[in-house]
């Protein structure tokens, strides 16, 4: 749950590079006559994310404009076939949405690559911001698939946009190990005490929606392998407190990237787990 910096595209531009490719000209025709209402519901939009009221936007199943009503559908189809699709002319505008992730990672789960672009609230339901570049968010198709298509019904319903919602700054992201032969480890969100209960309540919904607990365990347990060896000579070295000591290093220099980084999590857990660092890595 990572913040990426709002796209410098307007909506008006790139629905205006859209429209370009419709060749049917009554089609275009409506299209061309709700370029303002485009323009308001962005407006609008900005206003009601920086102040997480997104759920007070009213869904709709078309637009009234100057030449005729465009549908869901038709807005649908304009993202679909000319903004995602290879080649379309709007692609350009979706390839640079995507490209702001950092590292090419999803600003959701923070781990996978991005392959997609997500509406935070849904173009089926709002079709004004189809393809304005503010309801964009790259991420990658797992958490695309798990977010699904409901748009919020209140405050605490909100998914965190990554344009407008920073809980980089808090650590909420926690870890214990699981003794066993592998071991493992569980994943969980624990909310700062300062936060109120909606933002609360929406880090919580997001972990438990992507799935990311499983996630991170998989590659918790992939990773606890991967460290299996270097871990035994330490220990064969020095000991315990020095196993310990390499644990809580791994997780300081995770947490100075990113303080709710799994792995920093992940690390700092083993360091806490007398059983693990005193040989169960080893099983």
């Amino acid at each position: 749950m990572w913040t990426i910096p709002k796209p410098e595209l307007t909506a008006r531009d790139t629905f205006d590079i859209c429209i370009e490719g419709i060749s049917e000209d009554a089609k275009k025709l409506r299209l061309e006559g709700i370029r303002d209402l485009i323009e308001n519901a962005e407006q609008a939009f900005d206003q009601r994310a920086a102040t997480t009221e997104l759920h007070l936007i009213a869904e709709a199943n078309e637009i009234a404009g100057a030449n005729g009503n465009v549908s869901a559908k038709e807005m649908e189809q304009l993202y679909d076939r000319h903004m995602a699709r290879q080649k379309s002319r709007g692609r350009e505008t979706y390839d640079k949405i995507m490209m702001a992730a950092e590292h090419g990672q999803c600003p959701f789960c923070g781990h996978l690559p991005v392959s997609t672009l997500d509406h935070s609230l849904p173009k089926s339901r709002h079709p004004a911001l189809a393809v304005t570049p503010f309801n964009l968010i790259p991420c990658c198709k797992d958490c695309n698939h798990n977010k699904g298509t409901l748009g919020p019904n209140s405050q605490e319903t909100q998914f965190l946009n990554a344009y407008y919602d920073d809980v980089t700054a808090d650590r909420w992201l926690y870890a214990e190990i699981v003794e066993g032969s592998p071991p493992g480890a569980i994943f969980n969100v624990e909310a700062p005490a300062h936060w109120n209960a909606a933002i609360a309540a929406r880090v919580q919904r997001q972990f438990t929606a992507l799935k990311l607990g499983r996630l991170y365990a998989s590659q918790a347990g992939r990773q606890l392998q991967n460290i299996k060896r270097s871990l035994n000579n330490i220990y064969e070295a020095a000991g315990t407190d020095a196993v310990r000591e390499d644990l809580e290093d791994r997780s300081e220099s995770c947490a100075a990237i990113s303080v709710n980084s799994w792995e920093g999590a992940l690390y700092e857990a083993a360091s806490q787990s007398d059983w693990y660092c005193d040989g169960g890595f080893r099983e």
